[in-house]
């Protein structure tokens, strides 16, 4: 199983991040749990509705293996009438993502941390090739996320990519959220909460590549399974307060939000939805909650 072969401390973030992080085979008799343990493209019908969407579960990667579609996804996504992100990845989104993440006013970076823990930031970002410039102006919590994901070379996420066809395809895309609403998630995190965080982002640098091919494993064999146990581990060095906190933040209390907006879209439409694959599993997940909510939930792929 992949939990018993990666590195743990920042596997929390690691998910949380990436799969940006359903799974049952046919669906069941209507007043029958539903196993949420594999696939990543769902077929839902509303109640009272017989027009489907589709639930597709990301991972923010710019993997080529995880950009290659399967062809039941790309059916699905050329079949919807309009295509649904977290977020939309426009350019007004990326801004905002920019403007948050940098210190207010004369802050720096070096006035927030530890010296020794400072030094090993510019470090390891200096390695991404962020200039010094740059580093001593970012909030703590944005190192973290920086550090916790793969570097960036062609700027073409699995997010990104679905965003690019339905442009070309003219089709509208909607978003859950907002990017402030995202963000807010870190913003809420107190200076010792990210200082921690960030320690642990550090700490596991050296089992980064491992850590994520290990993810991509699961997730490309669907297995939704492995990657909520993966979230649940304890984080070494996490006081386990933290961990539950965190995982509040970043997935139950958002998984509430994008339920609600999911079943607030109009029923007449063929929604492609494309979530992080971790709000996708589990009692508090994505299908739990659409299946309470009766609606027909169909693994695809």
């Amino acid at each position: 199983m992949v939990a018993a072969s990666v590195h743990r401390p920042v596997r929390l973030l690691a998910l949380a991040l990436l799969l940006a992080v359903a799974v049952v085979g046919t669906a069941k008799a209507r007043d029958e749990p539903v196993a949420h343990t594999k696939g990543l493209l769902f077929e839902l019908t509303p109640p009272a509705a017989e027009t489907p969407s589709w639930l597709f579960a990301t991972m923010h990667t710019e993997d080529p293996r995880v950009l290659r579609l399967a062809e039941p996804v790309a059916d699905a996504l050329a079949a919807a009438d309009a295509l649904v992100l977290e977020v939309v990845p426009d350019a007004a989104s990326v801004r905002a993502a920019a403007r948050a993440m940098r210190l207010p006013g004369d802050t720096a970076l070096a006035d927030l941390l530890p010296p020794a823990l400072y030094r090993r930031c510019v470090q390891a970002l200096t390695t991404r090739g962020l200039p010094d410039a740059l580093t001593r102006k970012l909030k703590p919590w944005a190192v973290m996320t920086i550090l916790s994901t793969p570097p960036a070379r062609t700027g073409v996420f699995l997010d990104r990519r679905l965003y690019q066809r339905a442009q070309a395809d003219a089709k509208p895309i909607l978003g859950l959220e907002t990017t402030a609403e995202q963000l807010a998630v870190f913003e809420q995190l107190h200076a010792d909460e990210q200082i921690a965080l960030l320690r642990a982002a550090i700490a596991a640098q050296g089992e980064r590549e491992r850590v994520f091919e290990a993810l991509i494993d699961a997730y490309l064999r669907g297995a939704l399974d492995e990657l909520l146990a993966l979230s649940e581990d304890r984080v070494p060095g996490l006081e386990p307060r933290l961990q539950r906190r965190l995982r509040e933040m970043l997935i139950d209390s958002r998984n509430r939000r994008l339920l609600a907006r999911i079943r607030a879209l109009p029923a007449q439409r063929g929604y492609f939805i494309a979530v992080g694959a971790l709000h996708l599993p589990g009692a508090q997940g994505l299908l739990a909650g659409l299946h309470a909510a009766d609606y027909q939930v169909r693994r695809l792929h």
